[in-house]
């Protein structure tokens, strides 16, 4: 299972558009934006991407739109079996088409932002982090279950941090035998082929919203992130024990900002142990 990083985004728009026409729902969406009243670094879904007739993705029809719809492609890359392409409008607004073959969204950032970014424009770490989870519980005939899954962690460029509509860096932070839930990141605003050092979120999964949340005072998106860990309680029955972190930027570095956890029992859940391979 490769990478936890994962962006789930609610469309605001009823539509849904063909691959193809991707372009043009794009130049359509700007032409009716209002860049003066428009906020810098907002990020809309503007459109869904319907399901693809076939496991192939051809973006062979949709990038020769481009051209006439005067968009040009400023970053193009693959994460998994998804296809990102990020294009920048004659009047500097930005959209971003993400795709699989279960179909995909636009996201349209009108008003680039430009932060102010700490510290020097470093390396990204190239981090790949791998470990086994080994998962026992009982199901609810009552049959015993023995499961291991590997999971592999990698440095992923999939949200846009400071609202410039270009996505940026998260690398995974974790010692031997973290378990997935257990798994911070370190947040690098991209530029060109380095990027700047924001301090380290998490851990947990994040929140459905996170590449959408509005941009705060200090120039860069809060996020939430939720973490789920399974333990055996004081009886048979296990606990899931489950904690909410909240962080923001202050100062040009990331901190955490609130912290909520609740424990409640879990009759069929699993427990579960990590081994780095």
């Amino acid at each position: 299972m490769k990478a936890l990083l994962l962006l789930l985004v609610p469309s605001l728009a009823a539509a849904e558009v063909n691959l193809d026409d991707a372009g043009k729902a794009i130049s359509d969406a700007i032409a009716k934006v209002d860049l003066k009243h428009a906020k810098f670094g907002e990020t809309l879904t503007i459109d869904s991407i319907a399901p693809l007739p076939s496991s192939m993705i051809d973006t062979t029809k949709l990038r020769t739109s481009f051209a006439g719809l005067r968009l040009k492609v400023i970053d193009d890359r693959t994460h998994g079996n998804k296809i990102i392409i990020t294009v920048q409008a004659q009047n500097n607004a930005r959209a971003r088409i993400e795709v699989e073959q279960g179909g995909g969204t636009i996201l349209l950032t009108a008003r680039p932002a430009s932060p102010t970014l700490p510290g020097k424009c470093v390396a990204i770490p190239d981090v790949d982090y791998r470990v086994n989870v080994e998962s026992r519980g009982i199901d609810q005939s009552g049959k015993r279950g023995l499961n291991t899954t590997t999971f592999e962690l990698a440095t992923t460029r999939i949200f846009d941090v400071d609202g410039d509509g270009l996505i940026d860096a998260f690398v995974p932070v974790a010692k031997k035998h973290t378990c997935p839930e257990d798994v911070k990141y370190r947040v690098f605003v991209v530029r060109g082929a380095c990027g700047h050092d924001l301090g380290v979120i998490g851990p947990g999964e994040f929140a459905f919203d996170a590449g959408t949340t509005a941009i705060d005072a200090s120039g860069f998106r809060p996020f939430v992130l939720t973490a789920e860990k399974t333990q055996s309680g004081s009886g048979v029955t296990p606990e899931m024990k489950t904690t909410v972190r909240t962080f923001a930027a202050k100062r040009g570095k990331y901190a955490q900002t609130e912290i909520k956890t609740k424990t409640g029992k879990c009759h069929h859940c699993s427990t579960w142990s990590c081994v780095s391979p």
